[in-house]
């Protein structure tokens, strides 16, 4: 058994409230329910999920067990700058959570209207191979989101404006020990405001 490819996909599942029984398991890892089951009966055994009327949770020792990586952002136009950051950030641990700015967010930042609406960019990151869940942030306070996620590191982007230190020291006071990456880019000239100049 693909313990981390298994505890991955439950995090996720879990984290965005989606069914976690053996079907959908089944659905998201490419599995025949016979095998999902069987899957899940060993996470079970080894004390790495609970099982509560067919619905699989994660355990405290499973989540020990994969390295979650958290990046937030706005994703209105996605360009390859965000498809080479997304794979940076992914290589990063096991469980790649991506937070959408909210509209109001970006009304707030940008002074404008969002291109695409919050439900259609989490569609669009849902969609993308590195991603394995997409979910709306929280107006004004990232550390709400970053606390419901729990992650093992905050990857930020090579342009965002968040300092390494400054998240580091938040996440702390609000108890969590994580790892800050700040992401390169081989593209830094690609960037959602420049391509907007630019039409």
């Amino acid at each position: 058994m693909d313990h981390k490819r298994v505890l991955a996909a439950l995090f996720a599942m879990n984290l965005k409230g989606e069914d976690s029984d053996y079907t959908a398991l089944a659905a998201r890892l490419g599995l025949r329910p016979d095998e999902a089951k069987e899957e899940i009966s060993e996470a079970v055994g080894l004390g790495l999920a609970k099982l509560a009327e067919g619905v699989a949770v994660l355990s405290e020792k499973g989540r020990r067990q994969i390295r979650v990586v958290f990046m937030g952002g706005g994703f209105e136009i996605i360009h390859y700058g965000h498809v080479y950051t997304l794979g940076k950030a992914k290589s990063l641990g096991d469980v790649l959570v991506i937070s959408v700015a909210r509209d109001s967010t970006i009304r707030k930042r940008k002074g404008r209207e969002p291109l695409i609406g919050e439900a259609d960019r989490v569609k669009l990151l849902s969609a993308m191979k590195d991603v394995d869940a997409a979910i709306l942030g929280v107006e004004g306070d990232i550390y709400v989101t970053l606390e419901r996620v729990r992650p093992d590191v905050v990857a930020l982007g090579y342009d965002q404006y968040h300092m390494e230190e400054d998240v580091k020291r938040e996440a702390a006071r609000r108890g969590m020990d994580i790892e800050v990456v700040r992401l390169d880019s081989p593209y830094p000239k690609i960037k959602t405001s420049r391509i907007l100049k630019e039409l």
